[in-house]
This record gives C-alpha cells, structure tokens and sequence, in this order.
C-alpha cells in the first residue's frame, strides 16, 4: 500500500508578505500545485484571499507556518465553506447556508448535494393553486365610473 496524503493545511495570507511564490519557497510545493489548489488563475488574485489551501499531497508538515486568525483556525474554516457553499449553490441568504452546512456538520459536498436535491425536489412538485380559486374581476373603464 501507498503512504497515506497529509491533509492540506490553511495557510492564513499576510498581504504585505506573501506571494504564490513565497508560499511555494516556504511550503517547498510546486506553484502550479498552488494555484491548482486554490483556483488561482493568475497570481493577483492571491490579494483578494484571507486563506490558501497548501496541498497535503506536497508538504507533509501538517502545520500552518502563518500566524493564527483573531477567531482561530476551526473558525476560519467554517466561515470559508460557508462562503464556497453560497457561491456553489448560487445563494446569497448566510441563514440557508448556515441550515445546510449544520446539518451536515459542515460537510460542504454533502451540504450541496443536500440543497440540490431539494432544490430538485421543489422543480418536481410545483405549489398547486385550488381550481375552485376564482381569477381577480377585471376593472374596466365602466366599472371603474369613467
């Protein structure tokens, strides 16, 4: 049997230091792993990120050499699905991403899939109107004294 993948590691982004290639020297993984990782199609874009991804397949250290968020790195991941979760599934509302990724225990595929089937599920079975429903009188000229 092969040797196991470490886990990625979240690096948290110091603006005025780090660059893909900084992050590439430090963590001794290829840019392009980098990049892949994290969807970065151009370098700039790192400036727009708190945090990046360092792939576990690359650096085998298993610990971030940034220094620690203000509310800590567990929290820092959640607010990082939470955020992937309302771009995946197209939903600006935090409250439905919040329902879907605690009942999955944060599980952002299971959370997607979750919202898709539902979201599925409502295309196939449409709100029915009552037919017995009578459509709002029309207000013609007449009717209305003019």
């Amino acid at each position: 049997m092969g040797a196991a993948v470490a886990d990625d590691v979240l690096h948290f982004l110091d603006p005025a230091h780090d660059t893909i290639s900084s992050l590439a020297l430090r963590y001794a993984v290829p840019p392009n792993a980098l990049r892949t990782k994290n969807n970065l199609y151009a370098d700039h874009l790192l400036a727009a990120r708190k945090t990046i991804l360092i792939p576990g397949e690359f650096y085998k250290g298993g610990v971030s050499l940034s220094p620690q968020p203000i509310d800590g790195e567990e929290e820092e991941i959640r607010k990082s699905k939470i955020r992937r979760w309302m771009v995946i599934c197209k939903v600006s509302d935090y409250d439905i991403a919040l329902l879907y990724l605690s009942q999955t225990k944060y599980d952002l595929d299971a959370a997607v899939e979750a919202y898709l089937a539902d979201e599925q599920w409502e295309r196939d079975h449409p709100i029915q109107t009552s037919s017995k429903s009578k459509p709002a009188p029309r207000r013609t000229r007449r009717a209305l004294g003019l």
